[in-house]
């Protein structure tokens, strides 16, 4: 079906050209920049981000398939263009004022059930048209769908490059989406020149103007009544420096860093592993030091401190706003400071520390996981003097351990168990984990008398409250509630703990959501994994008996590879995150290999205009390979270059098959946006189940299993129906 007028020109040409490269470069775009604010909104981690790019990529296909109703003009692409780059920032708008429709207070938790309502609501706005839109360049290119598939994917390319390099780094979320809007809005004018649409041009840079304007003051008004005092964007997150009364607290993406003066949790995070081993004269702090941490450090006067932080920020704002204590702590003589990804600094050094204290958030993502998995503590272990000692917090009940609770501590603490003869814990509101391959102590008495001896003047941690905190009956009642079930073991490829930690988040709400999490935590591992499959084999089975070939046969292919993209870049980014630190400072790299894959591989398909069923069984191939080859490589430490080339190979491989599958499925159905629409439903079923639920239960490598299954019968299944006669539709 054609749904523009095209007259054959070479200017026409280029318009569609340039229009198709403009399309990949904002929707690449603004999905960075939204996944990066809805962070900031809704307490950010892979569940929530699941969601957004399950919505986009949901709203994306379904704009591909609605698009043939309509018969746009090519006069009207220009419109349609600044249309979208309007609705994008308007949807930054509406998240950022969503806390004041939920009815939550700033920096309130809020169930998934909204996150996922707002992710939908939110990606309505500018994914459906850019779906619809490549349909339309698709008619405008005379039905060359391979052709705007590659210039899309090569603008996408150029938009991760663009924005990790030349935006991120440099501008805060709201100012660097205007300038990329901008830059959108300047190419659209040039491009479709309609010099009589000066009006909508001009009114569209006002528009984004003002937008970058409004963005302090925006957050202001959300932190109310909280005073804001300061905001950056960085290429790690949005920090947030707050005020009420006389506290300073440091919000990074919607996670809290650190409050000022708060003495009980720099204490507790600080003393209980210190007073183990009094005598400590090298300690490494991860995170935490700026807001009080490495005061408490330095209260031991023989004690070095190498104290690593990963965004150079989180100190400069410390310097600028915190009492003048904190801030002379951090010129100390005794105080190295490294900026530095927390995990990677351990692993590059080789000093033997009396204590390594984690002080980070807990794991509520993926990310600060790692730093709570098998792998991490037994790196720590391996950095530890003899009779070194290791310690870490996260957030507890003070008297009622719920079931919830207790999984995601017992996690925690069979974890350690597995790596440290020794392990105890300090009950509270906030837990306090110790383990060492020597002897710990948590005898009230003892701990009171090292206080007393070393003169050390602590708020929260007195004779009275250690006698209250450590009772016998409270750690055994703990001890005896967390090994009630047998624990799930938090490793790098199985991130179970940041699951359990959302079943905890959601259970505060009302909803389905903290029931549905539960029963998917309850269920056989291998029943995540072998569910789905069954249902895949029972649908290619169904198309299978068909007696005629149809369209199917074509667009089964590129749903198993939107299927297959997205799940393994999740598992990439995953795998990135484990092995070389921070993975958030590098995504639009890692997003633009694979899509300068897509269009190496849509150009050479391209080329060969006679390709056949040997090509797209090669392609079909080539994917049940790259899947080997990444389950044989994870678990190692390869280059960082390796994945980033794995991207490239996936991509050029992903491109190859869509320009290869469309041939052929256009010859069966005239419809420009199906096979792109079933792209992106494929990739929307992977978003949402492999980030949300399989991932942390089942793991990697199995569900890497399970994909390599899936892609040997989409293979098999394209086999058998070839040979059918061609059918209708």
């Amino acid at each position: 079906m054609q749904f523009l007028r095209r007259p054959h020109s070479r200017d026409l040409d280029l318009m569609v050209n340039i229009s198709a490269i403009l399309l990949g470069f904002l929707a690449t775009s603004f999905q960075i920049f939204l996944l990066r604010e809805f962070s900031v909104h809704f307490f950010g981690n892979e569940l929530t981000f699941g969601f957004v790019l399950a919505s986009w990529l949901l709203w994306a296909g379904l704009g591909s398939f609605l698009a043939p109703r309509f018969k746009p003009s090519e006069k009207a692409l220009d419109r349609l263009y600044y249309a979208v780059i309007l609705l994008f920032p308007t949807s930054l708008v509406l998240l950022r004022f969503s806390r004041f429709a939920l009815g939550v207070l700033p920096g309130e938790l809020t169930g998934m059930g909204p996150a996922l309502l707002f992710s939908l609501g939110i990606c309505l706005l500018s994914s459906l048209p850019l779906g619809g839109l490549f349909v339309f360049n698709a008619g405008a290119a005379g039905g060359d769908v391979s052709r705007v598939f590659f210039f899309e994917s090569l603008g996408a390319a150029l938009a991760g490059l663009v924005v990790a390099l030349g935006v991120v780094p440099f501008v805060s979320n709201w100012e660097g989406a205007s300038l990329i809007a901008a830059a959108g809005a300047v190419a659209v004018f040039l491009t479709f020149g309609r010099r009589k649409r000066s009006a909508w041009f001009l009114a569209v840079l006002a528009g984004l103007a003002a937008f970058a304007f409004f963005d302090l003051p925006s957050q202001k008004a959300w932190w109310r009544p909280f005073e804001l005092i300061r905001s950056r964007d960085t290429p790690y997150g949005k920090l947030q420096l707050i005020r009420t009364g006389d506290q300073i607290s440091l919000y990074s993406s919607g996670l809290p860093v650190f409050s000022c003066p708060d003495p009980a949790a720099s204490e507790g995070a600080v003393h209980f592993a210190m007073l183990q081993n009094p005598g400590a004269r090298n300690v490494l702090l991860i995170g935490g030091g700026a807001g009080g941490g490495l005061g408490e450090v330095l209260k031991y006067e023989r004690t070095g401190v190498d104290y690593v932080e990963l965004d150079p920020e989180i100190i400069r704002l410390a310097e600028d706003a915190l009492p003048e204590k904190e801030r002379k702590d951090l010129g100390d003589g005794r105080v190295h400071i490294y900026f530095d990804d927390g995990r990677a600094f351990l692993l590059k050094s080789r000093k033997a520390y009396d204590a390594v204290i984690l002080n980070l958030p807990e794991p509520a993502t993926a990310q600060v996981n790692r730093f709570y998995t098998l792998e991490f503590f037994e790196l720590a272990k391996s950095r530890l003097s003899p009779g070194g000692v290791f310690s870490f917090t996260v957030p507890s009940s003070e008297n009622y351990i719920g079931p919830d609770l207790r999984d995601f501590l017992a996690s925690l603490y069979g974890t350690l168990q597995t790596v440290f003869p020794e392990v105890g814990i300090v009950p509270g509101d906030t837990n306090v984990f110790l383990a060492s391959a020597a002897g710990l102590t948590l005898d009230p008495k003892t701990l009171d008398e090292r206080i007393t001896k070393l003169g050390l003047k602590l708020t929260s941690i007195n004779a009275a409250l250690l006698s209250s905190r450590l009772n016998p009956l409270r750690t055994g009642n703990l001890r005896r509630r967390i090994g009630e079930r047998p624990a799930r073991i938090n490793r790098d490829l199985v991130p179970v703990s940041y699951y359990f930690h959302s079943v905890l988040w959601s259970s505060q709400f009302k909803g389905l959501e903290a029931t549905l999490l539960r029963a998917f935590a309850r269920l056989p591992a291998h029943w995540l994994l072998d569910a789905p499959l069954l249902a895949y084999i029972i649908f290619l089975l169904c198309l299978a008996l068909r007696r005629k070939r149809t369209a199917g046969t074509f667009l089964v292919p590129l749903g198993t590879m939107g299927f297959t993209t997205i799940v393994v870049e999740l598992v990439v980014v995953i795998a990135f995150q484990s092995l070389y630190g921070y993975v958030y400072g590098k995504i639009s790299l890692l997003l633009a290999a694979f899509m300068a894959g897509l269009a190496l591989g849509s150009w050479f398909g391209r080329k060969r205009p006679a390709a056949g069923r040997a090509d797209l069984l090669m392609a079909q191939g080539g994917f049940l390979l790259l899947i080997v080859l990444l389950r044989a490589v994870l678990g190692r430490r390869p280059p960082e270059s390796l994945l980033f080339l794995f991207l490239l190979a996936l991509g050029s491989l992903g491109g190859g098959l869509f320009v290869v599958s469309n041939r052929f499925l256009l010859k069966e159905n005239m419809n420009y946006g199906l096979g792109y629409g079933v792209d992106l439903m494929g990739s929307f079923l992977g978003a949402l189940a492999a980030s949300a639920i399989i991932i942390p239960l089942a793991g990697i490598l199995p569900l890497l299993d399970g994909l390599l299954m899936m892609n040997c019968f989409g293979l098999l299944f394209v086999i058998i129906s070839w040979k059918r006669p061609a059918g209708p539709a």
